[in-house]
């Protein structure tokens, strides 16, 4: 039987983290269902119309939440989880809280825990009532999930995260979490795994720089190589897509490996929309205070969507797909879709 996926959310759809539903038969898993916003990049906060899209995620996972049989948390970042101390620009335990009546199995990464860790599992067990606490190989009783780990998170050594297979060997979808295309050790569990779609996180190219950027990318370069022998489609995104110059990495790579390459938007045939990218631009062509989020007392319900909801829509329905825009290409768009707001008939 095929799984079938959807990425709820990730950089190229605006938000970061990597949550993805994946169906098989009857059975639904929700793996990292997590949003977050950067809460400061160039020294702005998260634009009006990120959080808009942040709002749009949180409730295709709240929806999410309700039907499926088993929830996955890779590891403890505040990116891949809600969490009971959310700000508004993050997923809420509060959010999800009482959905359903019973809650779905949940299996999380719990290795080399700090003290944040425990209190972000301490407050996940709370809200489930159980949970399956994995620090080593496991899988489901019937096969269908199995988590292998814990490995480095990618240039974070310290962090451990736990890679996902849902579906049976040879019928399946990997998800490698954040193991950012430099952990070679992923590769022979994919291989065993047999995977037809793998989704990972990339390099993080904004906070590499000389000599050292050039030897982290030509090794995710080969990672990616390899991976991409061994499934249909590998979705990379995440850190990468934090940066265009991440994408365009991203692009070229794909050129020379092939179609089979691709960021979460063009899986999901949607534009490429790296907000966290865009974040100086966004501000340059819908000027808000840094601040707006205090001084309007924002809470996330629906608010940013309902005041630039339009602008998203724009965004939706007005960028090219499979494309990297540059800034110049992004600003003229943002810039055309301001002016046409300003001279909207008023109702």
């Amino acid at each position: 039987m095929k799984p079938r996926l959807r990425v709820l959310g990730a950089e190229t759809l605006g938000v970061r983290g990597l949550a993805c539903l994946i169906s098989v038969g009857d059975r639904e898993v929700l793996v990292d269902p997590g949003v977050a916003l950067g809460y400061s990049r160039h020294g702005l906060h998260p634009h009006p119309i990120q959080a808009a899209f942040a709002e749009a995620v949180k409730a295709v996972i709240r929806r999410a939440w309700g039907v499926v049989s088993d929830v996955v948390v890779t590891h403890l970042h505040g990116d891949h989880l809600p969490l009971r101390d959310a700000n508004p620009f993050q997923m809420s335990l509060n959010f999800i809280n009482g959905v359903r009546d019973d809650s779905p199995t949940l299996w999380v990464g719990a290795s080399g825990l700090g003290r944040c860790g425990e209190g972000r599992l301490e407050d996940l067990i709370k809200v489930f009532g159980r949970g399956n606490l994995v620090s080593r190989e496991v899988g489901s009783e019937d096969g269908l999930i199995g988590l292998a780990g814990p490995y480095n998170h990618g240039l974070s050594g310290g962090a451990k995260v736990f890679i996902v297979r849902v579906g049976w060997p040879g019928e399946c979808v990997v998800h490698l979490s954040d193991t950012q295309l430099l952990v070679e050790e992923v590769i022979s569990k994919v291989r065993e795994w047999g995977p037809r779609v793998i989704v990972t996180d990339g390099p993080p190219t904004y906070r590499l720089f000389g000599d050292r950027r050039n030897a982290v990318l030509r090794r995710a370069r080969e990672v990616l190589a390899k991976l991409a022998g061994l499934a249909d489609y590998v979705i990379v995104d995440h850190h990468v897509a934090r940066s265009v110059d991440g994408l365009e990495w991203l692009d070229d790579v794909a050129r020379e490996v092939g179609d089979r390459v691709m960021c979460a938007a063009d899986y999901e045939k949607l534009p490429r929309l790296p907000l966290e990218a865009w974040r100086r631009e966004l501000y340059e062509a819908f000027p808000e205070p840094n601040e707006w989020f205090v001084l309007r007392a924002y809470s996330g319900a629906w608010e940013a969507m309902e005041e630039y909801g339009d602008v998203a829509y724009a965004l939706l329905k007005g960028l090219p797909l499979r494309r990297t825009l540059c800034r110049d290409e992004v600003l003229a768009f943002l810039r055309e879709v301001a002016g046409n707001r300003a001279f909207r008939p008023s109702t």
